[in-house]
């Protein structure tokens, strides 16, 4: 919010009674103003805080009064644009006037006499143009805030990742101290990985382009993956949570990711902003056709001033306080948004700080009967599986090789390639059952070496899954269009690579 002195006017007028008519006819219509008796007044209030210049014609006659304005315009951050109305004598073309006009930038001229109400109005829609400035001025303090708290937040996995490398690097360290540090490596990789999905929700959001996947659901299975996906979080900070859930099956019309994923932020938020041994209570129950599903915690609260901006993107509660854990402060933007688009709704109440928060999520149910025969068939996975020839193709060196020794242990035949050439010739030289391409090579798009591999008699049947940074419903579209039968995310996680082989040798055996 910008300060009192932030939205006034200030006013220049140094000759007659023109201060006194000027800033009584302001002053009676309720527009904040403030005189100033010469320049370097005008110039050291400006520096306090000023939402407009009114000056007349007069006031800019001297050079030094002239360099003091333009100074002031000139040293402006990039967000600030101060409106200038410049009063003139009706048809004056004075060199002050004619520069002021040229250099000032955002100057609206006035021919003196000037009726009361015309000024009046063009006071106002300085102050208003100054207004809409200042929400830009907010808009860039919590860009710039959030690209160093992102700064943060990845670099705050880096040291334990490095840490346990090391430990794995020493041959004498002890086997109880490799799988610990293997199970750091991981939960940080989690940790790393679920803040770039949170910014390309953010993308997405930004964009209008979220896509949900909705099916009907039973809330309860939802709610107990938010909680495995919060557990280690919750029992970091050594937190109680208790549930309540419903007895019955509780159907929804929801994306389970999406879902799931608002749910967990919301736990998130709760083991954040609580100190250690706290409590955590998840409440859903049903009440006249919605589902109302409550967090509440007894942590440090939310302060009054907090809670109008506290699902706006990029906001948080001070991160200086005590028990703050960070994060991006987009967490509960996101929440808003998927919520919303599920055609629910979401409050935050607290009794201010020290005094815990609850979150309350309101969703439609879905009626029992509508909802018959809309569960997802099980696939099968107990059928073996013969190897595969698999060709990777991937202009990162350590992600291809990887890769390459994963499936390699897991029995497959791989071959691997670091551009889209040498995949397009080891494909054609030996045609594999499954190709894993890169979409963003540095010879060629992986949309290239698809279609060159389709129109290929030797390549033409081969199991096309993309690999991208890229996982926007546009961007899997595109894939699709391109002959790829599956897109992956980057990092892709083993287990969905072996699961999508898996489908894929099972696809073709049964074909």
């Amino acid at each position: 919010m910008p300060s009192p002195l932030e939205q006034r006017a200030l006013v220049l007028t140094p000759t007659g009674k023109d201060a006194a008519l000027v800033s009584g006819a302001l002053t009676r219509a309720r527009v904040p103003c403030q005189v100033c008796a010469h320049a370097a007044e005008l110039a050291d209030e400006a520096g306090q805080g000023v939402g407009a210049l009114l000056i007349a014609e007069e006031g800019l006659m001297k050079p030094l009064a002239r360099k003091l304005v333009q100074d002031l315009i000139d040293r402006q951050p990039s967000w600030s644009d101060l409106p200038v109305v410049l009063l003139a004598k009706a048809g004056a073309s004075t060199r002050p006037v004619i520069d002021a006009t040229r250099t000032l930038g955002n100057v609206t001229l006035l021919e003196r006499p000037v009726p009361t109400a015309t000024l009046v109005s063009a006071v106002r829609t300085a102050l208003r143009t100054r207004e809409r400035q200042y929400l830009t001025r907010t808009a860039e303090q919590r860009k710039d805030a959030f690209l160093a708290t992102l700064a943060h937040e990845l670099r705050n996995p880096l040291a334990p990742l490095n840490n346990a490398l090391h430990l794995i690097k020493r041959g004498d360290a002890a086997d109880g101290v490799r799988e610990w540090s293997i199970e750091v490596m991981q939960r940080q990789l989690l940790q790393m990985t679920r803040l770039v999905d949170d910014l390309l929700d953010v993308a997405r959001i930004t964009q209008g382009k979220v896509a949900l996947q909705r099916r009907v659901v039973d809330v309860r299975e939802v709610i107990r993956n938010a909680i495995e996906i919060s557990a280690p979080l919750i029992d970091a900070m050594h937190h109680t949570l208790h549930t309540q859930l419903p007895q019955q099956p509780t159907l929804l019309d929801a994306d389970p990711v999406r879902l799931a994923q608002c749910i967990s932020n919301l736990l998130n938020n709760a083991a954040k902003y609580t100190p250690q041994h706290g409590r955590i209570d998840l409440h859903a129950e049903c009440v006249g056709g919605e589902l109302v599903l409550s967090v509440t915690d007894n942590g440090v609260g939310i302060p009054p001033r907090a809670m109008r901006s506290l699902f706006q993107i990029f906001s948080q509660v001070d991160r200086s306080r005590p028990h703050s854990q960070g994060g991006l402060g987009i967490g509960l933007s996101i929440v808003k948004t998927f919520i919303e688009l599920h055609g629910g709704r979401v409050e935050a109440a607290s009794n201010g700080e020290g005094s815990g928060s609850t979150f309350t999520v309101t969703m439609p149910l879905v009626d029992s009967c509508d909802a018959a025969g809309e569960a997802l068939p099980r696939v099968d996975t107990r059928r073996e599986v013969r190897p595969q020839r698999i060709l990777v193709v991937d202009d990162n060196v350590d992600s291809a090789d990887s890769l390459s020794l994963l499936l390699t242990a897991c029995g497959h035949a791989v071959v691997k390639a670091y551009t889209g050439e040498e995949g397009i010739a080891a494909a054609l030289r030996s045609p594999p059952d499954l190709a894993i391409l890169d979409i963003g090579l540095p010879d060629m798009s992986g949309f290239d070496v698809a279609n060159r591999l389709r129109a290929e008699p030797p390549t033409a049947h081969t199991v096309l899954v993309a690999l991208s940074g890229w996982g926007q419903g546009v961007d899997r579209q595109r894939s699709a269009q391109a002959g790829f039968a599956h897109h992956l995310v980057k990092p892709a996680d083993p287990g969905t690579v072996l699961e999508l082989i898996q489908a894929a040798c099972r696809e073709t055996s049964a074909g």
